[in-house]
């Protein structure tokens, strides 16, 4: 509408000026070199007006046959970049299919029709690994490391061919340097985390968790849990190193074990291991009492195993009868759970108060109860047995049923199980993978000539320098 109406008052101008022009005629004279040109004005105007068309149309001509080479030129890079795209898309495509054929042959014609590298040795890179050329890829992946905007692609791609390789050094190399570049990136900060975990360098470990903590890559929760099993790691190679040595080296290494367990156990309350070897560190440095309120004070949030066994040795001193009172008062916190009613057992069985043990059994050994005992129920009512009865029938009886009963839990994790807990899973390096639980069939022990531990009180022995290393 508007380009109509620009139409029309152009015209009109226009047939208004011929109009004018018309109904006022003149002449125009021009004197040149001795001659006189006359014509009208409005030939005069046409003229003009056709000699300025003439020279914009040359000029036109001119710049025209300037211009064409590089027209030409950019229209030929123009279509050089499209082919060289659609090469690159269908690389990408052969990639992702798994073609390493195509993906080379694409990956070749994108690197000779662009100009655009980190595009290109990507895809480079890509096709190596699919051919299964490992050095091939690696070159590509080192040749971006020589641009800024590259080399964090490269490095991401030489880490994963590190750790591919089982080159655990290059690749924490790899991680630490791209996480030095991008702070912010979880994959580099989660990489460095877990090499450092698996390499058992706690102190640098925990360098990094701060750092991660810093750049709000994990929860509050994730990064205090974290902290704690750190810190209960170092406890433990601290507690290592003191029961090597004697006199003041000694003390002084078992109490900075104990501070560190202590601030594990005082950031994850609930977390067994801190717990359990914090208690056992109090006990080595004269501070049983400290050590029993530990345990007894978990025992709210987590009964266990491992807490019961180091609970009743910390109280190892006292009568039979006493140590059944506090048990009974212990799991009195928890009542209804698997480890009190084990717990009152074993102490009413260092008592030697039969039926109280029996019946704090009962509900996992009782056949009316319709209970599937495990090996460990199975070897305390073989106790009851022969202690209550002098019935070494029956108690051989129960002897045969734990070498077929369910196993009792144990720290679990992917092809791993042990009585005892790491912070690491030695088989495959993953830090805080091992979770109490009924271990899986089929998977070996550690240690295939061991056993758990024993379902009865730790001897004199158990705060000894041997001990120490199994908490």
């Amino acid at each position: 509408m508007l380009r109509a109406l620009y139409t029309f008052l152009v015209v009109a101008a226009l047939s208004g000026i011929a109009i004018w022009l018309a109904d006022n005629p003149g002449d125009l004279v021009m004197h040149w070199r001795g001659y006189e040109i006359r014509t009208s004005f409005i030939v005069g105007v046409g003229m003009m007006a056709l000699a300025a068309f003439t020279v914009l149309l040359v000029y036109r001509i001119i710049v025209s046959f300037i211009e064409t080479p590089a027209s030409v030129s950019s229209f030929l890079e123009k279509r050089r970049q499209q082919k060289g795209f659609l090469a690159l898309s269908r690389g990408m495509v052969a990639v992702a299919a798994g073609d390493a054929g195509d993906a080379k042959r694409y990956a070749a014609q994108a690197n000779k029709l662009l100009d655009a590298p980190p595009l290109t040795l990507l895809l480079a890179a890509q096709a190596a690994q699919l051919e299964g050329d490992e050095a091939g890829a690696t070159k590509y992946f080192e040749r971006m490391l020589a641009a800024p905007e590259t080399e964090f692609l490269g490095l991401r791609g030489l880490f994963i061919q590190a750790r591919r390789a089982g080159d655990r050094d290059g690749a924490l190399a790899h991680a630490r340097r791209a996480f030095e570049l991008r702070p912010r990136t979880p994959w580099a900060a989660q990489a460095v985390f877990e090499i450092e975990a698996a390499e058992e360098d706690w102190d640098a470990a925990l360098g990094t968790l701060d750092r991660v903590v810093s750049a709000k890559l994990i929860s509050r929760d994730e990064a205090r849990r974290r902290r704690a099993v750190l810190l209960t790691a170092q406890a433990m190679t601290a507690a290592e190193a003191g029961y090597g040595q004697a006199g003041d080296e000694r003390k002084s290494a078992l109490d900075k074990a104990a501070k560190l367990a202590l601030d594990a156990a005082a950031l994850e309350p609930g977390f067994v291991p801190a717990v359990a070897l914090a208690a056992r560190l109090c006990a080595e440095t004269d501070r049983v009492r400290k050590g029993i309120k530990l345990i007894e004070a978990a025992w709210d949030k987590a009964p266990h195993r491992e807490l019961a066994d180091v609970w009743l040795t910390l109280i190892e001193g006292e009568s039979g009868y006493d140590r059944a009172e506090r048990a009974r008062a212990l799991a009195a916190r928890n009542p209804d759970h698997i480890e009190s009613r084990v717990l009152v057992a074993r102490g009413a069985i260092g008592a030697r108060d039969w039926p109280a043990a029996r019946a704090a059994l009962e509900p996992y050994a009782g056949e009316d109860a319709g209970a599937v005992p495990t090996q460990r129920i199975c070897e305390l009512m073989a106790e009851i047995e022969e202690g209550e009865y002098g019935d070494r029938g029956a108690a051989r009886s129960w002897l045969t049923r734990a070498l077929h009963a369910p196993e009792d839990p144990q720290w679990t994790g992917t092809d791993y199980r042990s009585p005892r807990w790491s912070p690491i899973n030695p088989v495959t390096g993953e830090f805080d993978a091992l979770r109490w639980s009924a271990p899986t069939p089929g998977i070996a022990h550690d240690d295939p000539a061991g056993e758990a531990p024993s379902a009865m009180p730790y001897d004199a022995t158990a705060l000894s320098g041997e001990s120490g290393r199994s908490v």
